[in-house]
């Protein structure tokens, strides 16, 4: 970063509106994921208190609640994590906001994923589909929270079922 001279007071005055722009984007950020938090562990106690008769309904709910959780806890992580360290990176402040929103997705594609029998947690013979809901939230937590690891793991199985056949001799 290069170095200001202050010459006068309106520099004076405008390095200080950089700086306060820049905390209000830290602070904006803070404020933001901590909102997505508090949401999404309330939300899923709301639906259940409204005692919805939909199973399938309310199944969703909380497995995108887990997962958008998955994504919100590990995101206000790497939040703190840059400002302890001093390295927080505005560049990447949309990284931050959409986070939370592709977690929620994640955390019910792969409720769908698990369900429809084509993401096995282990071989195919002892996978049982009659799983609490919890065992649900917890995968798409997982999915949530490493989000990358689990894009990867699409990525392999898209490669599977759609791989080209080799040519019939």
């Amino acid at each position: 970063m290069a170095n200001l001279h202050i010459n006068n007071i309106n520099d004076y005055w405008f390095c200080s509106f950089v700086i306060m722009m820049k905390n209000d984007k830290i602070n904006f950020v803070g404020l933001y994921l901590l909102s997505w938090l508090l949401i999404l562990m309330i939300f899923p106690i709301y639906v259940y208190r409204l005692g919805l008769s939909d199973y399938f309904l309310q199944s969703i709910i909380y497995v995108a609640c887990a997962g958008g959780l998955g994504g919100t806890i590990y995101s206000i992580r790497s939040f703190y994590m840059h400002l302890f360290q001093k390295n927080f990176r505005e560049d990447i402040l949309w990284w931050y906001i959409f986070r939370p929103f592709m977690s929620v997705v994640i955390g019910v594609i792969c409720y769908f994923l698990i369900l429809g029998g084509l993401l096995s947690l282990g071989p195919v013979s002892q996978v049982s589909y009659q799983k609490s809901i919890l065992f649900y939230s917890g995968i798409s937590f997982l999915a949530g929270f490493s989000f990358t690891q689990f894009v990867n793991k699409l990525e392999e199985l898209a490669k599977t079922l759609f791989a080209k056949s080799e040519a019939k001799k």
